[in-house]
């Protein structure tokens, strides 16, 4: 056997067997760790396991998928505090005012109070007014051709009126009235005892002025009652009838034209806002009164003049405010 001539061929063979061998380690290496690489991918947190490592020689196990990465979540747009208001072609109601959106966060701020300019301002307001009542009269002395009259006897007697007016203040009020007197019957005795009879009427025109007293709401705890005091000045008309005696002629009838005054009190009853009922007391000095002094037979004499007729009247009545 040629043992020999082959060792060098042998030698050569085993280290080209030694330097494949250990390219080919090299290479299972790089391949090892590229397909690592390959198989769980570049993310750290997904590296394989030493299982799928092993296993992808042979059945090419891959790595598992990586997680999809958590999206941020897009910004959220802050809602506006009040809602547009709607389309005018659409039954929209009027947006709700910003302020009440401002409620939300602080309290509404009260609004100062403003003084009415025109709270507690008086306004003059008209009234008309109608009364009715019945008149006591005084005895009224008188003087005539036959001397001193000895008594003279003026007989009570009704009376209504009418009248227009203002409040001119809270408490201040002021009007016009016209007042008619029945026919008032006189009866006496003149100087020579000789019974006189006749008759004198009476028309009359006052401007009053009044005072209400209100406090007296406060008094009574209620606006129903108002006692009023006033006073007044005018004019009077008294005319008389033919004045009969009956020891002579008969004495001719004429009127007179006075400067009347008078004092008044009384109590207002509210009945509505505008009406009020009025129930009073009036003092009234009408003036004097006379005969013309002419008589039935012709001659002419002396006329027969009478003191001031005077009377205490009590009177009801309305007074309507527009």
């Amino acid at each position: 056997m040629k043992t020999g001539r082959h060792l060098p061929l042998a030698a050569l063979i085993g280290a080209v067997a030694a330097a494949t061998g250990a390219v080919a380690g090299e290479n299972e290496s790089k391949f090892h760790i590229a397909y690592q690489i390959e198989v769980a991918g570049a993310d750290e947190s997904d590296r394989a396991t030493k299982k799928e490592l092993k296993d992808s020689g042979t059945n090419m196990v891959p790595a598992k998928k990586a997680a999809a990465p958590v999206q941020p979540a897009p910004p959220t747009q802050p809602k506006p505090a009040v809602e547009p208001a709607k389309s005018a072609d659409v039954d929209a109601k009027p947006a709700a005012p910003a302020k009440q959106a401002q409620s939300m966060d602080k309290p509404a701020m009260d609004k100062p109070k403003v003084a009415d300019a025109t709270a507690g301002e008086f306004k003059m307001t008209p009234y008309i007014r109608i009364d009715a009542g019945y008149a006591l009269l005084n005895e009224a002395t008188g003087n005539g051709r036959n001397g001193t009259n000895r008594a003279t006897t003026i007989q009570n007697t009704g009376f209504a009126g009418v009248g227009f007016g203002y409040h001119l203040e809270e408490n201040v009020r002021m009007d016009g009235t016209f007042t008619y007197r029945a026919g008032m019957e006189i009866d006496g005795k003149d100087g020579a005892s000789s019974t006189v009879s006749g008759q004198v009427n009476s028309v009359s025109a006052m401007l009053n002025l009044y005072y209400d007293f209100n406090q007296a709401h406060d008094w009574l705890g209620s606006k129903t009652f108002t006692p009023y005091v006033g006073a007044g000045a005018g004019i009077s008309m008294l005319k008389t009838d033919s004045l009969n005696t009956t020891s002579g002629p008969t004495e001719r009838g004429t009127e007179v034209y006075n400067l009347a005054c008078a004092a008044m009190a009384g109590m207002g009853v509210s009945i509505t806002e505008k009406l009020t009922a009025d129930f009073g007391y009036r003092f009234i000095n009408l003036g004097q009164f006379e005969q013309d002094g002419s008589f039935s037979t012709g001659i002419t004499g002396a006329a027969t003049k009478f003191d001031d007729l005077m009377a205490h009247e009590f009177h009801a009545g309305l007074r309507l405010a527009f």
